[in-house]
């Protein structure tokens, strides 16, 4: 539905009034929230075996990237190191859609998030660092929970599945603030 909406309000552009581009418009837009709250209800609920493959973070951010309505006024760095990360690419995608979604609905979709990856003997390191406001204290400690969610649409499941997928791969996953950081480590296989 989000992708026959998007193609014929552009194929249209030039022969729907303001109106009907609008109400096209607001049809994507809740599609898509529709998408992502069966998305993170489904990602959530079902654990199938991870299917483990080594793959290059940049790869993978690339392809995230692709995928995500991330607008104009966004900037999105990448780290400078590529380390190769053995993981479930699907479930792993999964996981920076979600953070990179969370990060630009943070900024107001006006900003710029920083990734930065590191590895030692052990452990790759992946942090990713947004110039929103912050999230409020009394959250930070429930922000992982399932169903908790600040969010008028949200499921609460978005964050509490990234939790459980970066689990499964044997890793953690944590948050700070000022500026507000998500850190991934996962073992190095």
């Amino acid at each position: 539905i989000i992708n026959y909406a998007t193609m014929v309000r552009k194929n249209a552009k030039n022969k729907l009034d303001k109106k009907s581009l609008d109400q096209l418009e607001l049809i994507e837009d809740e599609a898509r929230k529709m998408y992502h709250q069966i998305e993170d209800v489904l990602n959530y609920v079902k654990l199938p075996p991870l299917k483990l493959q080594t793959h290059s973070l940049h790869d993978i951010l690339k392809k995230v990237i692709d995928r995500t309505q991330i607008g104009d006024d966004v900037e999105i760095n990448l780290p400078k190191t590529n380390p190769q990360i053995t993981c479930d690419i699907d479930k792993m995608e999964i996981v920076f859609v979600n953070l990179i979604t969370n990060a630009i609905e943070a900024m107001n979709k006006s900003g710029t998030i920083s990734i930065v990856a590191s590895e030692n003997k052990d452990t790759i390191t992946i942090e990713i660092e947004d110039s929103g406001p912050g999230i409020n204290q009394e959250n930070i400690e429930k922000i992982f929970e399932p169903l908790f969610t600040t969010k008028t649409t949200g499921t609460g499941l978005g964050l509490a599945s990234c939790k459980n997928i970066i689990d499964r791969h044997q890793g953690t996953i944590s948050v700070k603030n000022n500026p507000t950081v998500f850190t991934i480590k996962l073992p190095k296989n």
